[in-house]
């Protein structure tokens, strides 16, 4: 069944949106405190030259301050350029690998475009009861990301691209969030989810890192005809509707959600979803 959707077309560009009052982005001095090993979870230890971290068993780089905190078994490949297009025994490299040729795509819409203008105003709108400590996954641009949530909140980045290292934020995957558990007011999947290949194991580890109370905050486009994935070069999933709130409420609880038409498109739409843990 479709929901009756919302046909607003309010917009707000970058330039306006980055110039509002918007929320304070964490430094690397700041985050060091919240992270954690992406295989065990312990804590990680800075060395002296600021250049690595390490949890006693692997070491982590650190690259113009930004950690990256890939899964053990992958971060040196990630870091100088991808694994080799091979056969892995390894599950996790197995695991990697198909996510590695997705990732070659162009992922993000142009900035001039209204569609993506429009869904950045719906999101800063859906985000504006919400504050406190937030991490944003598959971030992007920092900039923007921060810029979405209120001016009472805190924020941090992580996007598995370790290309722009201009802007601090952590280099890391929703599947192996690499942060203590229980320390984040706000977790947004900012349609960023459908990126991810094992995308319940990438809500488990949002509801991980969410104090108990907190918020988990998606939006991503919902089909409901036509919705193969042959003609698509950089999803692993166009979801349906049961399946975004079946995995929400293994841990939480549907608080809020709002449903948008998209580019007049018969086959899908807009879903803006909010949960909160148990």
């Amino acid at each position: 069944m479709i929901p009756d959707l919302i046909q607003n077309t309010q917009f707000v560009t970058i330039e306006e949106l980055v110039n509002s009052p918007h929320s304070t982005k964490l430094t690397f001095e700041d985050a060091i405190l919240l992270l954690a090993s992406p295989d065990s979870l312990s804590d990680l230890i800075l060395s002296s030259d600021g250049k690595k971290l390490t949890d006693g068993k692997f070491d982590f780089p650190v690259l113009n301050e930004n950690p990256v905190l890939y899964p053990s078994a992958v971060n040196e490949a990630f870091i100088d350029s991808g694994l080799n297009l091979k056969y892995y025994e390894d599950s996790v490299r197995q695991y990697f690998l198909l996510s590695q040729i997705k990732q070659r795509g162009e992922i993000n819409a142009p900035s001039e475009s209204i569609h993506y203008q429009r869904h950045l105003y719906r999101m800063k709108e859906f985000l504006k009861e919400y504050e406190g400590l937030a991490l944003d996954v598959g971030c992007d641009n920092t900039d923007i990301g921060a810029s979405l949530f209120s001016s009472k909140s805190k924020y941090l980045g992580l996007d598995p691209f370790a290309s722009d290292n201009t802007k601090f934020k952590v280099i890391g995957v929703g599947e192996s969030l690499p942060f203590k558990s229980e320390i984040f007011d706000l977790v947004l999947f900012n349609t960023s989810l459908d990126h991810i290949l094992d995308y319940n194991t990438a809500i488990e580890e949002a509801y991980r890192v969410l104090k108990p109370g907190g918020v988990l905050v998606i939006s991503i486009l919902i089909w409901h005809k036509n919705a193969t994935l042959l003609m698509d070069m950089v999803h692993f999933h166009h979801f349906r509707d049961f399946e975004i709130k079946g995995s929400l409420a293994q841990k939480g609880k549907v608080v809020k959600e709002k449903c948008y038409s998209y580019k007049d498109d018969t086959n899908r739409y807009g879903l803006y979803i909010a949960a909160r843990k148990f």
